[in-house]
């Protein structure tokens, strides 16, 4: 039962993103050969379909530890925080603090590994959005 839970959900997933998140998030250019929503969009059908294909021909066994469950809902609602704090604080000051909850959160505990990660991972993505991709951040 599981399965076709969780099928669905992705199946869901995937159209929410296709009928309301994808359009509302992109921009449009008159440029270029790719539109920006067109990867966004195969994705998301992508998800649709085969989220469907789970729902149809589940497989294997599905458990659900409560434990990890928690975890999983602390780290989705940490990431929406974050989100939310960075209009008022800026990503690039909250962005360290949330990798390092979240390798903290996971169990990594080498401090070279936290500490190369709190700065390369966040300063990667600002590279990588600001100067390649010419987008702001907040």
């Amino acid at each position: 039962m599981l399965n076709r839970i969780s099928g669905l959900l992705i199946a869901i997933a995937g159209a929410i993103l296709y009928f309301w998140i994808i359009p509302d998030q992109t921009e449009s250019s008159n440029f270029g050969w790719l539109k920006p929503s067109t990867l966004p969009d195969i994705l998301s059908i992508i998800m649709v379909f085969l989220g469907l294909l789970h729902f149809c021909f589940p497989t294997g066994k599905a458990e659900m530890d409560g434990k990890i469950l928690l975890r999983l809902i602390f780290i989705f609602v940490l990431c929406v925080a974050s989100v939310f704090l960075m209009n008022f604080v800026g990503f690039i000051y909250i962005a360290p603090i949330l990798v390092l909850i979240i390798m903290i959160l996971i169990g990594e505990r080498r401090p070279l590994w936290l500490f190369s990660s709190i700065i390369l991972v966040p300063a990667s993505l600002w590279i990588i959005v600001v100067f390649v991709l010419e987008r702001s951040l907040p």
